[in-house]
């Protein structure tokens, strides 16, 4: 995610990139990726016929993911991920620069550009969490109705309809991690695909790092959390301490990825997989330890 060497036009894809590509259209909001990836491919000027055939491929996806729904959630999703679409896509035009500002500046020009859309249109976020509520209430218990003489979903069930409020306070916090990351595939698929692409390439993921003096968010974000605040400040609070959480957590499982560069790539997966539920700590503690570094061979004729 660091300056790079410049791209190869049209580079193989690897399986893993695929896979990883697969996983988050199957599993996140889609106009989070196509959305951003179709701008930048519109923005580079497409030359080619393969470039010109992936802007209309993603273009046409994200126009679908726009489509159905008209209730609250839907369109505050669709809001969100044009409004991520076109300022990642703006920013990106800027020669300088790493792909985390981008994408931290990116979900602060989306957050104020739905807070706007939201006086606009007279939506408060007590509806916003209302119907969160509601909808993850009903899928819990559509999945319940799947299977309804196992007495331990349905007790699953009662625990969730409690829960359910709770889990709606904090879903800004892991949408705009969803949209970071389909920002970020998209620059790097983008990257892949533009005969001429713009900015500079992304460098490897084990190299995956950002501003260290950004801890001092994290700091005062998690040392609000013990203070009285309002309901309102409270939520804002929370869903910031998300996005920390998981900038800190890929950088762990950056320094681990660094840790078994050598390692098969089996190996390596287990590890990462192990190592998440404290990818988090290990992330963090990097600021000060810089364990990738450590890993470098001493230069010859010095200590």
């Amino acid at each position: 995610m660091t300056a790079g060497a410049a791209p190869v036009a049209g580079r193989r894809a690897s399986l893993g990139a695929a896979a990883v590509l697969a996983g988050y259209l199957l599993l996140a909001p889609a106009i989070y990726l196509l959305g951003p990836f179709a701008m930048l491919t519109l923005l580079s000027r497409p030359r080619t016929p393969r470039e010109l055939a992936w802007l209309v491929l993603s273009a046409t996806g994200a126009a679908l993911s726009l489509a159905g729904d008209q209730t609250l959630v839907p369109q505050l999703m669709r809001t969100d991920g044009l409004l991520v679409s076109v300022a990642f896509a703006l920013l990106s035009l800027r020669p300088s620069g790493t792909v985390v500002s981008r994408l931290l500046w990116t979900l602060v020009l989306s957050v104020a550009g739905v807070l706007i859309w939201g006086q606009v249109w007279g939506v408060s976020w007590a509806q916003v969490e209302a119907a969160f509520s509601d909808i993850l209430r009903g899928d819990w218990q559509a999945w319940a109705q799947s299977r309804p003489g196992d007495q331990d979903v349905q007790l699953f069930l009662q625990q969730a309809q409690a829960v359910a409020p709770r889990v709606a306070r904090l879903m800004p916090g892991m949408l705009a991690l969803q949209a970071m990351a389909g920002c970020a595939l998209a620059w790097v698929w983008h990257h892949r695909i533009a005969a001429i692409p713009l900015g500079r390439s992304p460098g490897r993921f084990r190299d995956f790092r950002f501003n260290d003096h950004l801890v001092w968010g994290a700091i005062f974000t998690l040392g609000s959390l013990v203070l009285p605040l309002p309901p309102l400040a409270g939520t804002i609070a929370a869903n910031l301490l998300i996005v920390w959480v998981g900038l800190y957590t890929v950088r762990g499982l950056a320094v681990i990825a660094a840790i078994f560069e050598q390692a098969p790539t089996l190996w390596r997966v287990l590890a990462m997989g192990l190592a998440s539920p404290i990818c988090g700590v290990l992330g963090l503690a990097d600021t000060w330890l810089d364990f990738r570094e450590r890993l470098l061979p001493p230069a010859s004729g010095g200590a």
